[in-house]
């Protein structure tokens, strides 16, 4: 029994909400005390109570069949206010259907999720009716008849957020989870038109929005830590922004407030695959943001760090930051993680510092070489002038001639330019071997 129990209070520990959690509390409690008809007859009552508040919370975002719904019910609680017998049979029948209503109107359950509580339902009727026994013999149901349906309620309604379609959701998040799902966000817009996304409803949109962040972030959810949901929050807003928008800045700024230390690192490398999301997300979302670019370990911000610093206030964290790494560091940033323009300016501080062959070797050979293809003339040209400017040790540098080599071959700048510059900074002998292997005529 002792198992039993520590599982069950872990099942409640899963409740979407404090009030769903109030809801189950008195099921919990009866289970405890062996009370299982009563049991049974309270999850009930917590599952009727859990569904009023999704139809209520989908009606206040103007999902148009939760505000029917709505209306309806609250139109029945106020007959009842008034003494309207009606309003009392209508809320009856209400209770009696809204398994069926939250299923074909709403959408919430599968078609197994819809048999277990209406199982759950017919039970509960056999528990709290005397009349549906044969005299003296009342229902006794079991403690794991009680358990289960106390883990059902739990699993297929009190631990899941107000989302319309959900079987279609779950369809969708299939897809998405797959390892094979393109990480481009116009290739994945392709492949999520071959799903029900191809014709939603503005609530299917929210929902998907909402499993998207919240499942990100949930051990053991299909989604957990996997960068393809950001391209999927991507593609959302290309294709679906004027619903998507609002609904990814409102549930990601929730996110980054409210995970712990140390899921932080894998939800700012979500908000650094969504190019938009760093500027959708709320001012207290970005300053915790921030503050972990600037103090985070080197190994949780460096993934981050690209996608975080398009954003004015952070990328001014990013480059300080950046200002302090070594050369081991920025080999990483640069070409693990395509840091190679927020790495320019160290990359440049550090070859003006050298003062041996062997330091500026290594910066060639390790920043520099990978870093080629993204270097304008204006840098190179700065890089050549270091010797004389900043008394840069790089004259006879082996990785230093090789990165001239590359220079000329690119043809970034024409042959007798180069030689001008290389020639006005210190290095005749590169110009004179330079000129010898293109067959210049010495002085």
């Amino acid at each position: 029994m002792t198992d039993s129990l520590a599982d069950i209070d872990a099942l409640a520990l899963k409740c979407r909400a404090e009030r769903s959690r109030d809801y189950i509390a008195e099921s919990i409690q009866c289970y405890r005390a062996g009370a299982y008809r009563s049991s049974i007859v309270h999850t009930w009552i917590a599952v009727v109570f859990d569904l009023v508040d999704k139809i209520r919370e989908l009606a206040l975002a103007n999902d148009p069949i939760a505000v029917r719904i709505n209306t309806q019910y609250e139109t029945y609680i106020t007959q009842i206010n008034h003494g309207n017998d009606q309003g009392v049979k209508n809320a009856l029948e209400f209770e009696r259907t809204i398994l069926s209503t939250c299923r074909k109107e709403l959408n919430f359950f599968n078609h197994q999720q819809f048999t277990d509580l209406e199982r759950l339902r017919e039970d509960r009727h056999q528990c709290a009716h005397p009349s549906f026994q044969r005299a003296g013999v009342p229902h006794r149901p079991s403690a794991e008849l009680a358990r289960l349906h106390l883990r059902n309620a739990v699993e297929h309604v009190l631990s899941q957020p107000p989302i319309q379609g959900r079987p279609a959701i779950a369809e969708i998040i299939v897809t998405i989870a797959s390892e094979y799902f393109p990480k481009d966000r116009h290739q994945a817009a392709t492949a999520l038109r071959q799903t029900p996304l191809a014709n939603p409803s503005d609530a299917l949109v929210r929902g998907l929005v909402d499993e998207l962040v919240f499942k990100y972030a949930e051990t053991g959810s299909p989604l957990y830590g996997k960068i393809q949901v950001g391209t999927a929050l991507s593609s959302l807003l290309d294709t679906h922004r004027g619903v998507a928008e609002s609904r990814i800045a409102q549930k990601l700024s929730t996110l980054v407030r409210r995970v712990d230390d140390n899921g932080l690192p894998a939800v700012a490398r979500l908000i650094a695959a969504v190019p938009e999301a760093v500027t959708l997300i709320d001012e207290a979302a970005r300053l915790r943001l921030s503050e972990f670019v600037r103090v985070g370990p080197d190994v949780d911000v460096l993934p981050a760090m690209v996608g975080l610093g398009r954003h004015p206030q952070i990328d001014e964290i990013v480059r300080r930051r950046i200002l302090g790494f070594g050369i081991e560091l920025l080999a990483v940033a640069i070409q693990e993680y395509g840091m190679a323009e927020l790495a320019k300016e160290r990359v440049f501080g550090l070859i003006s510092e050298s003062r041996s062959y062997h330091s500026t070797n290594d910066v060639f050979l390790r920043l520099v070489t990978p870093l080629f293809s993204h270097l304008t003339r204006d840098d190179i040209e700065r890089v050549i002038r270091m010797p004389t400017e900043t008394d840069a040790d790089l004259i006879g540098a082996n990785r230093f001639e090789h990165f001239i080599e590359q220079v000329s071959r690119a043809e970034i700048i024409p042959e007798a330019e180069l030689d001008t510059l290389l020639g006005s900074n210190r290095m005749d002998y590169l110009v004179r071997e330079r000129q010898r292997e293109r067959g210049v005529p010495q002085a």
